[in-house]
């Protein structure tokens, strides 16, 4: 089979990473004659050679195909919605195989490998190893990734991966890198007057739910047996939590 651009792109990877071609022959077990030929066009590699490449130089075979950049980001999209429905069913195990299959092709991929770290979470019961390798892949997002949104992503999961393994040390260590509420957009966006009309009025909407939700939250700690002891409420009894839950439920009309 024919790789349209395949020999310039493996040309222009071997020697950014300042490497020969009886390198990278030899990482892959074959002839300096032989990756001569590929970057000449004059034959190309298996198609079984092609994870290993990408693997050696951290790119997708998308990328030594020289597949279109935009198609390349389209495929992509459509591999982390299928994950996402996957893991959205409960199907952890089928998304962790899929995941392991679409990363051969994309290897370095950060929005793939945040799935499956979300999924191998989902398979600890079965398999409790999963957690560590949960981890390993959240700590290499924020060692690597650009993606800033994402790397927050990966903080705030540490936290309760950490925390599920029982060091809470490092749990503790991630939380406390996050933001605080006041620098958080949803508490910002609309103290700035940047928004107006429908704009505004679905940002409040929306707020009023986060951080009335958020309030119910901290307020049911307080009802919940075994979690806080008498002196360590200091005065904020069960029976005042529940009245303020029920006072809180009412404004934000739901039923919780």
């Amino acid at each position: 089979m024919k790789y349209e651009n395949f020999g310039t792109t493996l040309k222009e990877l071997r020697k950014k990473r300042s490497l020969t071609q009886e390198q990278l022959a030899e990482y892959l077990g074959i002839s300096s004659q032989a990756v001569s030929k590929w970057e000449n066009n004059i034959s190309y590699p298996d198609v079984s050679l092609l994870p290993a490449l990408a693997n050696y130089f951290q790119a997708s075979t998308d990328e030594l195909l020289g597949v279109d950049t935009a198609k390349r980001t389209e495929n992509i999209q459509k591999l982390c919605l299928a994950a996402d429905g996957m893991i959205a069913d409960g199907r952890y195990a089928e998304a962790v195989a899929k995941l392991r299959l679409d990363l051969v092709q994309y290897p370095v991929n950060d929005q793939l490998l945040y799935r499956l770290a979300w999924a191998l979470t989902g398979t600890i019961q079965e398999h409790p190893q999963n957690l560590d390798e949960a981890i390993l892949i959240y700590l290499k997002i924020l060692e690597t990734s650009s993606d800033a949104t994402l790397k927050l992503k990966a903080m705030r999961d540490l936290i309760y991966r950490y925390y599920t393994k029982g060091e809470d040390a490092f749990a503790l260590h991630y939380a406390e890198q996050l933001s605080t509420f006041e620098l958080c957009r949803e508490y910002n966006l609309g103290r700035s007057n940047l928004l107006s009309g429908r704009d505004l009025a679905a940002y409040l909407k929306e707020n009023i739910r986060l951080f009335g939700n958020a309030m119910l939250e901290c307020l049911e700690y307080f009802t919940a047996p075994g979690i806080l002891a008498p002196e360590d409420a200091d005065g904020y009894s069960a029976e005042a939590a529940k009245e303020k839950i029920s006072l809180l439920k009412r404004v934000l009309d739901i039923d919780r």
